[in-house]
């Protein structure tokens, strides 16, 4: 087996081995073109010449040191144009040998950040991103070397330039890519896409990072660069979606789990494995066991994280009703750290009670404290948006609070229970009639609402099949009287005859 090699998946048989020639002639090139710069194509000739018997005599090893020995002939004699002119003419070259381009685009990429000015910096990250198109040996160098010129682009002020390179990459498909760095390119192609204001783009990006990759704790950093990422892109959209989004990065860092030890046997393993299914099994049919132990953190971490649950509970507030936002609500009510923030706290029971909010003493208890959040400052877009769409959920709150006591009601009234004017009260019953967040109709003429509960499908079915119990009912004894009256009919005839 020692004169067969792998490339590229394929078994390879080595013809003949030029470790000798190589280990006269590299040595010999590097000195010639060091010693007397002028004696530079002589050097790469000598290397060129060897490059082709490894290559046609199939010695991976010894092609893969001759190819890397010529791009460093060109860096150390500082030839920036001959490297580019000859990495592109080497790969070109027929049945050219995988590893050893992949060993020769690695060691070209090292010289990425020796280049002495831009432009022939820029020139060879063109040259290797060329080379390395549609082969999927170097997809890990050809991503690195697109989010370099990312970072150019961006660092230029090409926003837009930098987001349509990095979009060009296909992350999710690369195999060899360790998931992490792979997840990395994700969030910067999110990133990008969001200084150029592309949301649709970034909501499609974002799909291709499954979430139970964040659940491993040495992974924290990048779920916090993701979910904000994500909070950039839903705040001003979907702002049940934005608290989501808080209340993943509010669950504080936990303890990983102790790794099994690779030293055991394969008996060992074997049993640890046999032991670990037949743990999970009894998981299954047991309740849910307590989670891992949470990292200690320090008061500033406790207080970011005592931050991010407030801007859940208030994204969660301010987010249209439906049951998806209730259910929302009864979760976050449950959880113990709101005790360290009272009014938030309150807020939230506030808007699941089953009572009548007043704006004026809402305003007066919580005011202060919502001018403390950023999302209420008036002097943003953002903050105007929120500060409208919380008196609309607290009107809107009133509303179905009033819906679920009252079946009948004058538009005075809840005018007056509202303070809002009749026109407005009537646009608010319009939009949650529309939503079918309540059933109502309004006797204009008479000044009249009347609220009707929800039926459920059943419920319909039910009263559907007591109307027709009750009808056929009526049929039958109408049908036993219409008998009775032609019997006594029939009598009183056969009497007078």
């Amino acid at each position: 087996m020692d004169n067969y090699l792998f490339d590229g998946g394929r078994i390879t048989k080595m013809e003949v081995d030029y470790e000798p020639a190589c280990d006269e002639k590299i040595p010999l090139a590097k000195e010639l073109a060091k010693k007397n710069p002028d004696a530079f194509h002589e050097a790469i000739e000598i290397m060129l010449q060897l490059e082709k018997q490894t290559r046609l005599g199939a010695d991976m090893v010894s092609c893969s040191r001759v190819l890397v020995a010529i791009c460093q002939i060109c860096l150390q004699t500082g030839n920036w144009n001959a490297l580019n002119e000859y990495v592109s003419l080497l790969v070109r070259r027929r049945s050219q040998l995988k590893q050893a381009v992949v060993k020769m685009i690695q060691e070209c990429c090292t010289y990425v950040d020796k280049t002495p000015d831009k432009e022939s910096k820029l020139k060879l990250i063109d040259t290797l991103r060329s080379v390395t198109e549609g082969k999927i040996y170097v997809e890990i160098e050809r991503a690195r070397l697109t989010k370099i010129l990312a970072d150019i682009k961006e660092a230029d002020g090409d926003v837009v330039g930098a987001a349509a390179v990095m979009e060009e990459l296909q992350v999710e498909t690369y195999g060899s890519m360790d998931k992490r760095e792979k997840v990395e390119l994700i969030l910067e192609q999110m990133r990008l896409c969001l200084l150029k204001e592309d949301y649709v783009s970034t909501q499609i990006i974002s799909k291709k990072i499954s979430i139970k990759f964040f659940d491993d704790p040495a992974q924290h950093d990048l779920k916090l660069k993701f979910y904000n990422l994500m909070i950039q892109l839903n705040r001003d959209t979907s702002f049940l979606n934005t608290s989501r989004h808080y209340q993943a990065i509010a669950e504080p860092p936990r303890k990983k789990a102790p790794e099994t030890d690779e030293s055991s046997t394969g008996d060992e393993k074997k049993k640890s494995e046999d032991k670990k299914t037949k743990d999970e099994d009894d998981k299954k049919s047991e309740p849910a066991t307590a989670l891992e132990p949470e990292i200690e953190l320090t008061d500033a971490q406790k207080k970011e994280l005592t931050d991010k649950l407030v801007c859940a509970v208030i994204y969660c507030v301010l987010a249209p009703y439906d049951n998806e936002q209730s259910d929302m609500m009864a979760h976050l009510s449950k959880n113990k750290k709101l005790e360290d923030v009272p009014a938030y706290k309150e807020i939230l029971r506030l808007f699941m009670s089953k009572e009548l909010i007043n704006f004026d003493t809402f305003n007066a208890d919580f005011g202060m404290v919502l001018a403390e959040n950023d999302m209420f400052k008036d002097n943003t877009k953002h903050g105007k948006k929120c500060i409208t769409e919380l008196k609309d959920r607290l009107i809107e709150h009133n509303i179905r609070i009033i819906a679920m006591y009252y079946s009948r009601l004058h538009l005075t009234r809840m005018s007056e229970l509202l303070n809002l004017p009749t026109n407005r009260c009537e646009e608010y019953l319009s939009k949650l009639a529309n939503s079918d967040t309540i059933r109502v109709k309004i006797d204009r003429p008479a000044g009249i609402i009347y609220f009707t509960t929800k039926k459920s499908a059943s419920d319909i079915l039910n009263n559907w099949a007591t109307d027709v119990n009750q009808l056929m009912s009526l049929v039958n004894k109408t049908c036993h009287l219409i008998n009775k009256e032609e019997c006594v009919y029939s009598v009183m005839c056969a009497v007078e005859d």
